[in-house]
C-alpha cells in the first residue's frame, strides 16, 4: 500500500511540473502593413515581465526597433527572420536606454548591424554602464 501511494504522490508532483506551462520566449505578431511586433520575456523584481519590440522589412533589409530582451532570443529572432523574410536586419534604433531596449546592441553590431540611438540615451547608457549603440 505505501508503495502505491509514493508513486500516486510522485505522479502527481510530475504531472503538475509538467502542468505548468512556461510562456514562449519570444513571439511574432503582425501589426500592419510591413510592421511587426515581437515580444521577448525576462524577470524583473522576481516577476517574468514581457517586452515588446518592433521592425519593419524593407526592400533592402530589416529594421529593428529595441532590441530583445532576453539574452537567449537574440540569435533566434535573427534567425527566425532570415528564415521567414530571407533578408538580414541592417539596422537597430534603440528608443531608450533600459535593458529591455538596448542589451542585444553588442550583439548586433558584432554581427555587422548599423545600431543607432539618440544622444540623450547614449549619455544615459553611457552614465548607467547599459550597451551602447554605435
Amino acid at each position: 500500500m505505501r508503495s502505491i501511494t509514493a508513486t500516486l504522490i510522485l505522479l502527481s508532483s510530475f504531472i503538475s511540473i509538467l502542468g505548468k506551462a512556461e510562456p514562449p520566449r519570444l513571439q511574432i505578431a503582425h501589426l500592419t502593413g510591413d510592421f511587426y511586433v515581437y515580444t521577448t520575456y525576462n524577470t524583473y523584481k522576481g516577476n517574468l515581465v514581457p517586452a515588446n519590440g518592433m521592425y519593419v522589412v524593407t526592400e533592402n533589409g530589416i529594421i529593428m526597433f529595441d532590441t530583445p530582451w532576453d539574452t537567449t532570443q537574440f540569435q533566434p529572432l535573427l534567425d527566425s527572420l532570415q528564415m521567414r523574410y530571407h533578408k538580414d536586419v541592417v539596422m537597430c534604433i534603440a528608443t531608450h536606454s533600459h535593458e529591455d531596449r538596448t542589451a542585444g546592441l553588442e550583439f548586433l553590431k558584432q554581427k555587422g548591424v548599423k545600431t543607432f540611438t539618440t544622444e540623450q540615451t547614449d549619455k544615459i547608457s553611457k552614465t548607467q554602464g547599459r550597451k551602447r549603440a554605435q
